[in-house]
């Protein structure tokens, strides 16, 4: 009988010690209704790694639910007597999408010591509406590419159709679940579209990231600390190699007054090494009213002027640099970067990319006052016809995604697009600008 209550006593007292002592929650409660509408988001113009809690803070409670309604609650996931790893995620988020390999690298590595999830929050980049980390419409040239474009999602049941969207077409292996209606675990969290929290069975944050497995963060070292495992991706940076730089654009890009514009390049390191590549605005001449910005390992803000990158041994980089021009007046903008192999300072060279706000020199539209226009049907698959009172005598430009001049003609309002290949294209009719997809 005494051993009996002994063994109850210790089985008791065990159970208690698994439990972690959290803060208060922050999560949903329910399960929120389809039709429950988004609260307002505020931008958020800071830093990353300074917003949410920090390293040695104690987590806070949430429940969140998956698309099947199934919920995660974080006490009950670490009352496994296993550590957590949360990952903040977003489909219209190209370094997110970039970093899937990790995440189910990591998701199969540490299966049985570590339980991986990831939080579904609000789109980094969406279509039309204005980018809550940018404070400009900041769609972004990958995702143009790739045609993933959703606008910022007004109701719980749009953002689920987000998620739904990402699952169908990503090898996603870790399960996903969704931030409530008024994004209670982005605004406690975050506010980020790609950071991370490892938290040990106690509730402690152990690492934060503020880009998930960013230079100089490494998730593999991370969790290998906590769990005293060890794995061949923590590693140091040593040994030298070259990188090469291509420009994947023109330098000189043209769109209409108001529009985000995107010059494109990237580099690739040819060696067996991995490398640290740094990476400076050198000039940035904007007009009133205009701002850039760089997208390279992750998109960061106007006010970022240089940033070091890790080019991977093999990997070639893309680089974006944007410009969020004025809605009124037509200019050009300039920025000079330069990049610089940190293991081999000579290996360096500079891209110099222009937006400009007005039609390139010698195709100058003919009449300057066409109003706005439409366009149909949308998408097409031979024929479009453009419908406005003022096409007579205007120039009429069709771009590619890369802001390629792909087909130019004058005084049609009919025009055949059977020989275009399938994707995304833009109509220029003087300052107007019209996007359409060929089927």
């Amino acid at each position: 009988m005494r051993t009996c209550l002994l063994l109850s006593f210790f089985f008791l007292y065990s159970q208690l010690q698994a439990q972690p002592n959290l803060l208060s929650g922050i999560g949903v409660g329910s399960l929120p209704l389809d039709n429950d509408s988004v609260c307002l988001i505020p931008w958020y113009l800071g830093s990353f790694y300074t917003s949410g809690p920090q390293e040695g803070d104690t987590a806070h409670d949430f429940t969140l639910y998956n698309l099947n309604g199934d919920s995660l609650n974080l006490a009950s996931a670490l009352s496994h007597n296993r550590p957590v790893l949360l990952i903040a995620g977003s489909y219209t988020c190209p370094v997110y999408r970039n970093k899937m390999s990790v995440i189910n690298d990591v998701f199969n590595a540490y299966a049985g010591l570590l339980d991986v999830y990831i939080i579904y929050t609000i789109e980094a980049h969406p279509e039309i509406d204005t980018s809550v980390y940018f404070g400009y419409v900041q769609t972004g040239a990958q995702n143009i590419q790739a045609g993933i474009l959703y606008r910022q999602p007004t109701t719980y049941g749009e953002r689920k159709i987000v998620v739904s969207d990402m699952i169908d077409s990503m090898n996603i292996l870790a399960p996903v679940f969704i931030d409530g209606p008024c994004n209670n675990w982005w605004s406690h969290y975050g506010p980020a579209p790609n950071n991370a929290y490892l938290i040990d069975t106690n509730g402690i944050i152990i690492s934060k990231h503020g880009w998930f497995d960013r230079y100089p963060d490494n998730i593999y070292c991370d969790i290998d600390s906590l769990l005293g495992t060890s794995n061949s991706h923590c590693t140091t940076i040593g040994g030298s190699s070259d990188y090469t730089f291509q420009m994947t654009s023109a330098d000189t890009m043209y769109d209409a007054t108001g529009a985000t514009i995107s010059v494109d390049a990237e580099l690739t390191n040819i060696g067996t090494n991995d490398i640290l590549v740094y990476a400076r605005k050198l000039e940035n001449d904007m007009p009133s009213g205009w701002a850039s910005s760089m997208c390279i390992d992750a998109c960061y803000s106007t006010s970022t002027d240089s940033v070091v990158f890790l080019l991977p041994a093999g990997f070639t980089q893309t680089v974006h640099v944007y410009f969020y021009t004025s809605a009124t007046t037509a200019d050009t903008g300039h920025v000079k970067m330069g990049f610089k192999n940190l293991s081999n300072t000579s290996n360096n060279n500079f891209l110099h990319a222009f937006g400009i706000t007005t039609s390139p020199s010698g195709i100058q539209p003919i009449n300057h006052t066409i109003p706005s226009f439409s366009i149909s049907p949308n998408p097409a698959t031979t024929l479009i016809s453009i419908h406005s009172s003022s096409v007579s005598n205007a120039e009429i430009q069709i771009f590619n995604t890369l802001g390629q001049l792909i087909m130019r003609t004058k005084n049609q309002q009919i025009l055949d697009i059977s020989k275009l290949e399938s994707g995304i294209y833009f109509i220029k009719i003087a300052n107007a600008v019209r996007k359409f997809v060929k089927e």
